[in-house]
Order: structure tokens, then C-alpha cells, then sequence
């Protein structure tokens, strides 16, 4: 039997319910997301010191980079947009309308595209990330969640 124990704990404001949490592509920072407090909390991974903690959408779900690790997207569901942070600062650069309910990201290899699952409006959302630009909605099944792009 393998006995497993905590090592490090992260204090979290009283409330706040971190929802997930995603690693950075370079392995350095861990990004969390605080459905009650509306918030994105980056921590360094080494030593779990929060780096930033900034306002968010409301009830935010999931984070994802983009392939050049320039923007993180963070979704949504309790509102109509996407917050796109700045990767190297933390802070939003941009608020991006796709609809309520926003849930996950993917992104085509080379970086053109990205494909935002919007649950509540039974859509996917296509996203120019050139123009960080939505350039179409198709039309999907009832409440999408999950998406994969190859």
C-alpha cells in the first residue's frame, strides 16, 4: 500500500471554491480558477505563492494556453464572454463575446484558431486568434462541454 501525504496547502479566501487548476505549458505556474470569487489565482508551482489574482467573468470554469503561450483563455459560465489574459503579465487583455456559458477551449496546431464549447447557446464558437476575433458559431448538440482538436 503507498501512504500519501500532503505537502504543501494553499489558503484560498473563505468562500472563494477553487474550481480547476491547470499547470503552464513551462511548468513554472499553476492557474486556478474561483467559481464563487470570480477570480484566476496564478501560483508559482514551486512554492505555491500566489503570483496574481485577477478579476474574471463570472464563474469561471477551465483555463487554456494558446500554442504560443502568449494569451491563457479563461471560460466562463456565468456570463457571456471569455477572459484573455496576458500569459507573461496575468492581467486581461481582452473580453471576448461568445455567448453564455463558455466552458472549454481548444486550439488548432498552428495557432490560428481556437474552438470555445458555449453551453447554454448549444454552440461552438470559432475564435480568429490573429484578430482574437469570433468569426462563427456552429450550431451543436444540447449543453457541449469537452472538445478535442486534432
Amino acid at each position: 500500500m503507498v501512504a500519501h501525504q500532503v505537502v504543501r496547502t494553499v489558503r484560498f479566501p473563505q468562500g472563494s471554491k477553487p474550481h480547476m487548476l491547470r499547470v503552464s505549458p513551462d511548468g513554472r505556474e499553476v492557474w486556478v480558477q474561483t467559481t464563487a470569487t470570480d477570480t484566476n489565482v496564478v501560483l508559482d508551482a514551486d512554492d505555491l505563492s500566489v503570483l496574481a489574482t485577477e478579476p474574471t467573468g463570472k464563474t469561471p470554469v477551465t483555463n487554456a494556453w494558446t500554442p504560443d503561450n502568449r494569451y491563457s483563455f479563461v471560460t466562463n459560465s456565468g456570463d457571456t464572454y471569455v477572459s484573455i489574459f496576458d500569459a507573461r503579465t496575468y492581467r486581461e487583455v481582452e473580453r471576448l463575446p461568445v455567448g453564455p456559458g463558455a466552458r472549454n477551449v481548444g486550439f488548432t496546431r498552428d495557432g490560428s484558431t481556437a474552438f470555445i464549447s458555449v453551453t447554454d447557446a448549444n454552440s461552438v464558437a470559432v475564435v480568429d486568434l490573429g484578430r482574437l476575433e469570433v468569426v462563427g458559431q456552429v450550431p451543436v448538440g444540447t449543453e457541449p462541454q469537452g472538445l478535442i482538436i486534432r
